[in-house]
């Protein structure tokens, strides 16, 4: 495989990061685990949708947000491997 190559997979794999990292932001520590209302999870709203059942929603919506920055992350640290790879491999084989 050469350089360029190997270059570019290493700077398609850092867009890509990069954007998933526009969208879904990179992981961030959470020092709050709930919301400070005086709401019960089995409380049920005027529209049926129970408190336990919105809790649910959002902690999906928090692990799905973690994966997809994370996955935004190791690709750009992996694109950044690959991109140094390609200038090494050269004088690696010359050697």
């Amino acid at each position: 495989m050469t350089s360029d190559i190997l270059n570019t997979i290493g700077l398609t794999m850092g867009m890509v990061g990069v954007a998933l990292i526009f969208f879904w932001g990179p992981p961030l520590p959470d020092f709050d685990d709930g919301v400070s209302l005086g709401i019960e999870p089995a409380t049920v709203l005027t529209d049926g949708t129970k408190i336990s059942d919105i809790i649910a929603a959002n902690q999906r919506r928090k692990l799905r947000h973690q994966i997809i920055s994370s996955i935004g992350m190791g690709l750009i640290f992996v694109g950044f491997g690959v991109q140094v790879l390609a200038i090494w491999l050269p004088q690696l084989r010359t050697a």
